[in-house]
């Protein structure tokens, strides 16, 4: 009896060592659940490496870029399947993945800062796939790892925009109310300020209010934030606005150049980009000092440029949807070669910034705003050379760098330009000229200058004379995501059966 005793003692010893060993054997490398704010800052950059890649894609169908003549090249020419935006569906849904995971230990941790802000982001991200694809998962997304929801619901897009909109209003009503002091960690976009945050979920929540507005009224929706900034603080200034700063030695914006040339241009002329004959004679036209911020001399005037000081610089653009026969006749009919049209600026190409929505931007949809009689105060040739002079603002000059080491715009340049008839807005055309201007401002943001273009219509663009079809509107659903059976069953409920185009409009164009 004794000798049960004692090892019945032994084993309890044992079994309450276990317990404890349990206790202490954690990895603090490798904790059960991460602190959110170690979760933002990747999620950030994802977000804006989605945004600003989308210049190779969008960027070209909206003519901000254009590709060397050829027949295989699938963008410029516009011979697309779901093949081609396998990626451009994949990653983004990834990642809402790791937002929803921020929202919920936010929430878990009694951090209302970091799940206002997760669903900031959310609806940042899946804006751009709402108004690249059209119908998408919204309530859904991003939860393929629970089980029994591997294939996500879809929604219309009317509907998500206005899951979008409630979802910001929820945002900005947290941040609103947050106890003073509140910061947002580890914060790369905003430094830690919740205000900027909130300002930041109104101006994106104007953004998609003016992108239904063909489609719905949205004027009082409009007027009630543009004129109560109180209530929906918005960008006042480029100061505000979402613009992401790299850090090029490890965290690179997405057309840095990681190794400048040894010809000392600072540009890629090697490549088979070049900026589009929209934008340079666009530019070119009102004496824009933008000019040689997007775009570098041709190589052949920047090398004879070199060789004798005197020799001009030239800056030409390439048309877009050019096949290799339609390419080599050009270069017959005009002289010219391939190394005759401008490649993506210097300045860009040294570039640490990604904006994500601008003051520029949020101003013209003011202008557009008060130009259609939307209720919302102001005057809208005051905002719109605002909106102007705003985007001027955006390249400065750094530090004593030179023009030609770092171009940038100066206060004469900017002046000139400004004081010019043409630069104020026209009685005639201002829709026209504030669409434009959006256009503009929204280089290498494909996204946004292809959503402003379906809308709005201008600028004016003309594809290759044998392009495989009409300018695409929209992305294809990736070749993966058509097997989904929900999306299958959302195709033969709501688009009669047929799996949508490149040439199928989303919901919220004219």
């Amino acid at each position: 009896m004794k000798k049960f005793s004692i090892i019945t003692g032994a084993m309890l010893v044992l079994l309450s060592s276990c317990g404890k060993f349990e206790e202490i054997n954690v990895n603090p490398n490798n904790p059960a659940t991460v602190p959110a704010e170690m979760l933002l800052p990747p999620i950030i950059a994802s977000a804006a490496n989605a945004m600003s890649s989308s210049g190779t894609r969008a960027g070209q169908y909206v003519q901000h870029l254009a590709w060397l003549g050829g027949t295989s090249e699938e963008d410029g020419r516009y011979n697309l399947t779901g093949a081609s935006f396998r990626e451009e569906w994949n990653g983004p849904m990834r990642l809402i993945k790791d937002v929803n995971q921020l929202k919920e230990i936010g929430a878990k941790s009694n951090l209302p800062q970091y799940v206002a802000v997760a669903s900031i982001l959310k609806v940042y991200i899946l804006s751009l796939m709402t108004d690249a694809y059209g119908d998408i998962p919204y309530n859904e997304a991003g939860m393929g790892n629970v089980s029994g929801m591997e294939f996500a619901h879809y929604q219309a897009q009317q509907e998500v925009y206005g899951l979008m909109l409630r979802d910001l209003e929820s945002a900005n009503q947290q941040l609103k109310n947050l106890p003073a002091g509140t910061t947002v960690k580890r914060d790369i976009l905003f430094n830690g300020s919740t205000n900027r945050w909130r300002k930041f979920a109104n101006s994106i929540k104007l953004r998609i209010l003016m992108r239904q507005s063909a489609k719905i009224d949205v004027k009082a929706a409009v007027a009630a934030i543009f004129n109560n900034p109180t209530e929906y603080p918005v960008f006042e200034g480029n100061s505000d606005q979402a613009t992401l700063i790299y850090n090029n030695g490890t965290d690179l914006y997405y057309w840095f150049i990681q190794n400048p040339p040894v010809d000392g241009s600072g540009v890629d002329f090697g490549s088979n980009t070049r900026v589009s004959d929209v934008m340079v004679n666009l530019l070119k036209s009102k004496n824009d000092p933008r000019l040689t911020i997007f775009a570098a001399p041709t190589k052949n005037s920047y090398l004879a440029n070199v060789a004798n000081p005197a020799t001009p610089l030239a800056y030409r653009g390439q048309r877009a949807g050019l096949s290799n026969a339609e390419q080599k006749a050009d270069y017959t009919n005009t002289g010219l070669n391939k190394d005759d049209y401008s490649v993506i600026g210097k300045r860009i190409r040294k570039e640490n910034r990604a904006f994500l929505m601008t003051y520029t931007e949020l101003m013209l949809l003011k202008a557009e705003a008060i130009q259609r009689n939307m209720g919302v105060n102001g005057t809208v040739a005051e905002v719109y050379l605002a909106a102007v002079k705003a985007s001027l603002e955006k390249w400065p000059a750094l530090g004593s760098a030179t023009q030609s080491e770092m171009p940038f715009i100066s206060e004469e340049q900017k002046k000139a330009y400004l004081d010019q008839p043409s630069a104020a807005l026209s009685t005639t055309a201002p829709l026209q000229q504030i669409a434009e201007q959006l256009w503009i401002d929204t280089y290498l943001n494909g996204f946004e200058g292809w959503a402003g273009w379906r809308r709005l219509g201008y600028p004016q663009l003309v594809p290759g004379p044998s392009v495989l079809s009409p300018i695409p509107v929209r992305y294809v659903y990736s070749d993966n995501e058509q097997n989904n059976p929900n999306l299958i069953l959302w195709v033969q409920q709501n688009m009669g059966g047929k799996m949508p185009t490149h040439n199928t409009k989303v919901w919220f164009q004219p």
